[in-house]
Parts: C-alpha cells; sequence; structure tokens
C-alpha cells in the first residue's frame, strides 16, 4: 500500500485540507496518512507536533508568541489565533493554512470508501492528552461520519497500543506500533541509531515489540530493520511498514525488504515490480 505522507502528493501543504482534497481521488496512492494532536477540548487536529511555534506557525495579528501545547488550548481559539504551514517534499514553501480538524477530513475521507485511512496518533507524556483519550475521540469522530474506509492507527508504545483498541473495540481498526517510539524534540539520528544496534544484535527485537503489544503491523524506517526482522514479522503475520520514501532510491529499498506499507512524500512512479 502507498499512502501519502501527511496526505500530500508532494506539492500540497502537509495535514492540509488541501492535501486531503487533492490526494484521495488519485489513483496512484492507497491511502493518506494524517498526524493527529487532540486539543485542549479534545478535538483531534492535523499536526504533526504536540505544540505550534514560529518555526511552522503565525498568528493571524502577526505577533511573535511562545511555543504553545496543542493541549492546552480549545480547537476554536486556536483557529481563531494560528495559521500554519507544513512543507511537502515538492513545497518547501507552502503558504499558510487554517488549522484543520480530523472530522473536515473524514467528510472528504467518507466520499473515498475504497482509500486507506492511516492515523499517526503523536502522545506524549506530559505534552499530549493521554492515549485512551485519542482512542475515546477517535471512535466519535469515525462513527459519527460512518467511515467505512480500512482504518490504520499508530502509536509509540505497546501501553498505547491497548489503551487506545480498548476505546475502539467496536471498530475493524488495524494497530500500528513505531519502531523505535519516537517523540517530537528527541534527536532522530541517536534514536534511530540505539534502535539499529538493538535489531542488528538482537534480531527479533521489533518482532517483540509488535508481538507483545498485539499490533497488527510495526512501522519503522528500513535503516533500522534488518531483512532478517522483516521476515520474522511477516511469519508472525505482522505487516512491517515504512517512511519516509521520497525518491526511487529509498522506494527500491523498501520494496527489498519486503514493506506492505509505504508512507511516501512523492508518488509512487518506481513502485515495486509486484504486489507486496
Amino acid at each position: 500500500m502507498y499512502i501519502a505522507h501527511g496526505a500530500s502528493s508532494g506539492r500540497e501543504p502537509l495535514n492540509s485540507l488541501e492535501a486531503v482534497q487533492a490526494t484521495l481521488p488519485r489513483d496512484d496512492y492507497d491511502g493518506i496518512e494524517l498526524d493527529i494532536v487532540l486539543t485542549g477540548d479534545s478535538v483531534p487536529i492535523l499536526a504533526h507536533d504536540p505544540w505550534l511555534s514560529n518555526e511552522t506557525c503565525r498568528r493571524y495579528d502577526g505577533q511573535d508568541f511562545e511555543p504553545v501545547f496543542i493541549k492546552d488550548v480549545y480547537f476554536s481559539e486556536l483557529r481563531a489565533l494560528f495559521e500554519c504551514r507544513f512543507s511537502s517534499a515538492e513545497n518547501a514553501f507552502s503558504g499558510y493554512h487554517p488549522l484543520a480538524s480530523l472530522s473536515e477530513a473524514l467528510t472528504v475521507v467518507q466520499h473515498h470508501p475504497d482509500k486507506v485511512l492511516y492515523l499517526d496518533l503523536k502522545i506524549q507524556p506530559e505534552m499530549t492528552l493521554e492515549a485512551a483519550e485519542y482512542g475515546a475521540e477517535l471512535f466519535l469522530a469515525l462513527t459519527e461520519q460512518n467511515i467505512s474506509n480500512s482504518v490504520f492507527v499508530e502509536v509509540p508504545s505497546a501501553d498505547h497500543v491497548a489503551s487506545v483498541s480498548a476505546e475502539m473495540a467496536e471498530l475493524n481498526i488495524k494497530t500500528v506500533v513505531s519502531y523505535p517510539a519516537f517523540y517530537a524534540g528527541e534527536n532522530w539520528d541517536v534514536v534511530g541509531f540505539l534502535a539499529a544496534v538493538r535489531t542488528l544484535f538482537i534480531s527479533d527485537d521489533p518482532v517483540e515489540t509488535a508481538t507483545k503489544s498485539n499490533a497488527d503491523a510495526l512501522m519503522s524506517p528500513t535503516v533500522v530493520m534488518s531483512y532478517r526482522a522483516v521476515r520474522q514479522l511477516h511469519d508472525n503475520n505482522i505487516l512491517f511498514g515504512t517512511f519516509l520514501v521520497h525518491d526511487e532510491a529509498s522506494m527500491q529499498v523498501a520494496c527489498d525488504h519486503g514493506a506492505d506499507i509505504i508512507i511516501t512524500d512523492k508518488p509512487p512512479e518506481a513502485g515495486c515490480d509486484s504486489p507486496l
């Protein structure tokens, strides 16, 4: 499955309604990925980090502002005060756009029931609301709009899988656990290197992460995963997903690793030779 990173086909701002509307009708993507953070009144919105800052957002009145945690502000206030931009692969200078709620995105998704909806939940101690709250709000959002799409929900850890699954038990969702768990503000090079070392010396470490959490899939960069680890996942009927695939070389690596889910920044023109 080729999933558009941040719902963008590479041209639209990531996590924007513009991206959702532009990408879902395309035949070269099987679905879209959206990053989700809960606001202070528990509204799921499209945002990659648990906070807003001057780096990616601005106030409508032009004033500078200190970073603000999304969990501390109601959605209506966030929307009234801020507009943001999250650059995509081909649009490094995307324009600012209003913050969008998941419900707004779902009004578009429901017209494309054949597309996969991949939700990456940004859950982080002290910076976001609890995992159970995410699960409860996602359940409400999906059921209120009667979403029939195949839905994947990614969370950072096994504990999060249990919490979200309990709240969404009545829905036929697929759970995904991150490997390694990575949180906003961390140094990815360090986290990724340590995970790669663990996998090198303990090849079944990612497999244990997925099986202990009862996850349906494991999401990891290919640089962290060995071929043996991927085979072990498949032997345990666990899907392997990878990101970020942004060019022909990284697409080939993803295909060679046997990826089942490929989150990509660009259209998969050079996709895998055969179905995975």
